[in-house]
């Protein structure tokens, strides 16, 4: 499958192509890099890794207010941090076909162009599995991370992370498409720009959209304004889990 034009047929998809491991997915609206937000040039610098780290350890003390005192490592804080749109070296995914597809066509399309759904057939050896002995910024390559339920959102969205391998001979971050080592654990979806209404009404059909996607109450109101009033239907979220 290279094209989705409908519902039923990533579920087709899904059904007679994915079977034993994990399957992950993250839907864009636009086909550009697969770059963790703090990747990007524009944050890169000559001292990234100790910046990096100033930064987290300065949003732990300046979060506390806001969060309960419940014990974290630094995968919940790194976390907890980029589903409340902090830069950081982690790119959402989804194992919610259906949420991926929802994040890819949620907005309107841009002229001229299309969105992608990407399939990422995780190798097992790839996944943390033991996030009290290990630290997010020490990976020696790209991994898959599964957060706690920290958030209602995470939760929602079937939420998971690729947290990225910064190069340091490099200085730079790999796009997750170019990584070698995943060359044959990826598939792109194409998602044509005119199908975006359709879909997103297909979705909603089955339970997929801003109430249920973002629970509360800012997820009802950006719902309704879609339902009743289209023209007025901006979100107002950061893209987090399959399509930041």
């Amino acid at each position: 499958m290279d094209t989705i034009t409908s519902v039923s047929g990533l579920v087709r998809y899904v059904e007679t192509t994915l079977y034993e491991g994990l399957h992950l997915f993250r839907g864009q609206r636009r086909d550009k890099e697969l770059l963790p937000k703090i990747g990007r040039d524009r944050f890169l610098s000559p001292h990234f890794l100790d910046e990096e780290r100033r930064l987290l350890d300065d949003f732990k003390i300046r979060s506390k207010p806001y969060l309960d005192s419940s014990k974290r490592t630094d995968w919940d804080w790194l976390a907890i941090a980029q589903h409340n749109g902090m830069a950081t070296r982690l790119l959402d995914w989804t194992d919610n076909p259906l949420a991926a597809l929802w994040f890819a066509v949620r907005e309107r399309a841009e002229e001229g162009s299309h969105a992608v759904l990407w399939v990422f057939h995780v190798p097992k050896q790839d996944a943390v599995t033991d996030q009290e002995k290990t630290h997010p910024f020490k990976g020696k390559r790209t991994k898959v991370f599964r957060p706690k339920h920290l958030t209602h959102t995470i939760v929602a969205q079937g939420g998971w992370f690729t947290v990225h391998k910064y190069m340091e001979n490099k200085k730079r971050f790999i796009p997750f498409e170019k990584i070698a080592a995943y060359k044959g654990c990826r598939e792109r979806l194409v998602i044509p720009a005119d199908k975006f209404y359709e879909l997103k009404a297909q979705l909603n059909r089955v339970g997929i959209n801003d109430s249920s996607m973002f629970p509360g109450l800012r997820g009802l109101c950006d719902y309704l304004n879609w339902i009743h009033l289209p023209q007025l239907a901006v979100p107002r979220f950061p893209r987090t889990s399959a399509g930041r």
